[in-house]
């Protein structure tokens, strides 16, 4: 909750603050740890993957699951422009909402901004919540599919 509070901060100084914001690299790997009670991930927990490409595109693949006891998930791959530290994603069958990444140095904060609450954005019902992922890795990432990464073997 701390740095779901400090993300936010840093999304409030970003809009109060004139001019473009330094620019930031965001190669690396994302991830968010929902908490584990009993041997099981009873929060959200996911993994974002971000390459810089040429230009400002970055070529992205993100997974999100709720947890116990569902562990319902989504992802999505895409290759996406990248602006003033942020990129959007929204569905393709979907202009409802949208998905936006703002990046920081260390984290980056998703949010859903939609029109009507009942979408979802192409994820299944309370997958996407409002989540800050920690920066795990600066190396540049394998950009591949998640959507089965939380599949029982």
């Amino acid at each position: 909750m701390k740095s779901l509070f400090i993300a936010t901060l840093i999304l409030l100084a970003r809009q109060i603050i004139p001019g473009s914001p330094a620019f930031i690299d965001p190669t690396g790997t994302y991830v968010l740890t929902g908490p584990i009670k009993k041997n099981r991930i009873r929060g959200h927990s996911g993994e974002l993957r971000v390459r810089l490409l040429e230009g400002h595109n970055v070529a992205v693949c993100f997974y999100i699951n709720k947890g116990y006891p569902g562990y319902e998930s989504g992802a999505f791959m895409d290759t996406l422009r990248y602006e003033d530290n942020r990129i959007s994603w929204s569905p393709s069958n979907d202009t409802s909402c949208s998905v936006v990444f703002y990046f920081d140095e260390t984290l980056v904060e998703v949010l859903e901004i939609y029109s009507d609450p009942h979408s979802g954005c192409g994820f299944g019902q309370d997958v996407l919540v409002p989540a800050v992922f920690r920066k795990s890795s600066n190396d540049i990432p394998i950009i591949q599919d998640l959507s089965m990464r939380g599949a029982s073997s």
